[in-house]
């Protein structure tokens, strides 16, 4: 409803509803390729007969009861589903959370209680004041602490941050938390307070919200659980907002609901603080800011490469990744996902016609690949391309209005060399890290100490006046987890200290929130990163 209320209908309205299917976990081995009709048919088979306290042990039978309930033949059904045993346990298991939903749905003709009038009121458009601030007693909040990135963020305050800063941890489960607390307070002498949340209680999160000037989530996947509530709450009470947000559909539908609520308030509203989409957004900005201070304007290419990657993935990522594809889609030849986080941007200015491209440089027709001698080595596209594409071409627009920028993001060929090298360690061998890791489950530590990342930037203007300028960057750690957790927390910390640069509240990047040169340094002073100008590609 338009208050944000359910209409309990019937079960294929219910099935096609987005709130539903963020819900759900969809089946990874059912084609969608029969029909969405089918498919949902399918799929309400096996919550029905979940809902009823049964299970449909085969797909036989699970073809069946979905050819009854929707009147049509078996093939109807069967072409939707791969029939391994695997793919129908999945199905199953999946269809409990529907089966959930619906052992709550209220009596024929009842509504749902609405969320609390505090949740559904218009955000206030007023500019915060000093007076919005006061008596604010912590600097920053973890919240999601106990999930496996929410700890080494928490573990890095406690034990190895410098500053000491005003901490707490957040999250639903008290108990949790005060183990987390107490296994904190081992380490230093900086433990957390602790301030319960819930994701689904708008009230609570306004009461958590409103203690502190900045807030860091690594509670994901954020569509899924209820992030948009802790965003929402964090403009509502005049609070700095960060998160690890690699879901580029949820930040669009962010960026149009609350970009203009944000940007009145003051608020900085930065979802890219992670492995997705720092280091991209902090190479390309690093390089094309350099390039342009010689005063012949911006530049028409920016290109990041990296060079080594050794890294692993964590259940939580997974789990992101999934639901991405199956609430929003991912089409990685849309145009329009490209810019869906610059939509000021010009139609003229629009030269990049998918999220992650090959750059120019490369010579490549026909193939992705190619030898590119800006970097001395043949280069693919980066895998994660697609998330970073649009947060870069938004710091872009923002800071060459409709300039015309080609931005690519590629790994060199040594990529996959390095990261065999590492993979063969004796600590490797002895303590290899889980290929299919259950939410919650990261890499070993063996992995998060030792992994690494070195990247370059490069920008380069054509025409009369051409130039090119490149900056590198080495980080120690593993990038997707334990460096996360520390960059997360330290620029989080920043904006809690010093708020959004030149004052200027809104849906950010990194650089747009705080500055490429002054994430450089903050990454440096904290022994994290150190980054460097050169115009040799093989110096790092």
């Amino acid at each position: 409803g338009a208050n944000g209320t359910f209409r309990w209908k019937s079960l294929p309205s219910l099935i096609h509803s987005r709130t539903f299917r963020s819900d759900l976990h969809w089946p990874g081995r059912c084609s969608m390729s029969p029909s969405l009709p089918a498919f949902s048919a399918l799929l309400a088979a096996a919550v029905a007969a979940t809902a009823a306290g049964g299970q449909a042990t085969s797909a036989a039978a699970l073809v069946a009861r979905c050819a009854a309930g929707a009147n049509a033949a078996p093939g109807f059904c069967e072409g939707a589903l791969d029939t391994s045993g695997a793919s129908v346990s999945l199905l199953q298991r999946e269809a409990a959370a529907g089966a959930r939903a619906l052992r709550m749905a209220p009596a024929a003709g009842a509504e749902p209680e609405p969320h609390t009038e505090e949740a559904q009121a218009p955000l206030p458009q007023t500019s915060c004041g000093a007076e919005d601030f006061a008596g604010r007693d912590i600097n920053l909040i973890i919240y999601g602490a106990t999930g496996f990135t929410g700890q080494l963020a928490s573990k890095y305050l406690a034990k190895d941050h410098p500053d000491k800063p005003r901490w707490a941890i957040g999250g639903r489960h008290r108990d949790e938390l005060e183990e987390l607390q107490a296994n904190l307070s081992a380490l230093g002498t900086n433990a957390p307070s602790i301030i319960i949340a819930d994701l689904q209680d708008p009230a609570s999160l306004q009461a958590m919200t409103r203690r502190a000037k900045a807030i860091v989530s690594y509670a994901g996947p954020y569509h899924k659980y209820g992030g948009e509530n802790l965003i929402r709450s964090a403009i509502a009470t005049c609070t700095h907002y960060a998160d690890l947000c690699g879901e580029s559909a949820f930040k669009k539908e962010m960026l149009q609901k609350y970009g203009d609520a944000a940007k009145a308030r003051g608020v900085a509203i930065v979802q890219a603080l992670g492995m997705d989409s720092l280091p991209a957004d902090l190479l390309a900005m690093g390089a094309a800011e350099q390039l342009a201070t010689d005063g012949h304007g911006p530049p028409t290419d920016v290109t990041v490469y990296f060079s080594v990657l050794n890294s692993w993935f964590s259940g939580g990522t997974m789990a992101a990744g999934k639901e991405q594809v199956v609430v929003y889609g991912v089409d990685p030849n849309d145009k329009e996902s490209a810019y869906a986080l610059a939509p000021e941007e010009s139609i003229e200015a629009r030269v990049d016609q998918t999220p992650a491209v090959t750059p120019p440089h490369t010579g490549a027709s026909s193939s992705d690949m190619g030898y590119d001698a800006n970097f001395s080595s043949m280069t693919v596209p980066y895998v994660m391309g697609s998330i970073d594409g649009p947060t870069v071409r938004r710091s872009l627009a923002f800071t060459f209005p409709d300039a015309p920028i080609h931005f690519a993001e590629v790994m060199g060929s040594g990529v996959l060399k390095e990261l065999a090298t590492f993979f063969s360690s004796p600590e490797a061998l002895a303590q290899p890290p889980n290929p299919n890791p259950a939410p919650g489950e990261g890499p070993p530590l063996w992995l998060l100490e030792g992994g690494s990342l070195t990247g370059q930037g490069l920008a380069a203007r054509g025409g009369p006046n051409a130039a090119q300028a490149r900056l590198h960057m080495h980080c120690k750690g593993d990038p997707a987890y334990q460096d996360t957790a520390k960059w997360s927390a330290e620029l989080a910390l920043a904006l809690a200290q010093e708020g959004p640069k030149g004052g200027v509240g809104g849906y950010l990047t990194p650089t747009l929130a705080l500055g490429s040169e002054e994430i450089m340094q903050l990454l440096s002073h904290a022994n994290l990163c150190s980054s460097w100008w050169g115009s040799d590609p093989k110096s790092s």
